[in-house]
């Protein structure tokens, strides 16, 4: 989670995934499981157990699509800004880039939870649209953004 407050009417926050693996460093570590897994696979079909081969194929597919699903989200990120009177709640996902704009003056925001310890929600409402962000931070992080985001909305 990133902050940037230039000035008092200006704010600018982005959050994005927790990713603890370098793009080369993912690969490295998807080609060392499946060499690993390979060379036990063809080590025992050789010695005749010829049916473990088909199904640590199957399972180095299934690893590769979990890999590349991940790749393919490592980019996302959320990002709310104030600046004069103008909200503007961006989401970035998978390469599409979605904007939502709201009149500072109107704009509230909402937090509600989900059942008894449940997971809190974020979103940002005006004239009837509601807009869901947060999805990158924890239910503490929800909260003081929120707190943060009330006050700004305050005290224009």
């Amino acid at each position: 989670m990133e902050r940037v407050d230039e000035f008092a009417t200006s704010y600018h926050l982005v959050a994005r995934r927790n990713d603890s693996m370098s793009p080369r460093g993912r690969r490295v570590f998807l080609l060392s499981i499946l060499g690993v897994s390979l060379a036990v696979a063809v080590f025992w079909s050789v010695q005749g157990a010829w049916y473990i081969l088909p199904f640590a194929l199957i399972e180095m597919a299934v690893l590769f699509a979990a890999f590349k699903i991940v790749e393919w989200h490592a980019g996302d990120y959320e990002s709310v800004s104030i600046d004069g009177d103008r909200v503007l709640v961006e989401r970035h996902d998978r390469g599409r880039t979605t904007r939502h704009s709201f009149d500072r003056h109107w704009a509230q925001v909402i937090v509600s939870h989900e059942g008894p310890g449940g997971r809190c929600d974020l979103r940002m409402r005006s004239h009837g649209r509601e807009v869901r962000f947060g999805e990158f931070l924890t239910d503490q992080q929800r909260l003081q953004v929120a707190d943060e985001l009330r006050r700004r909305l305050k005290n224009y």
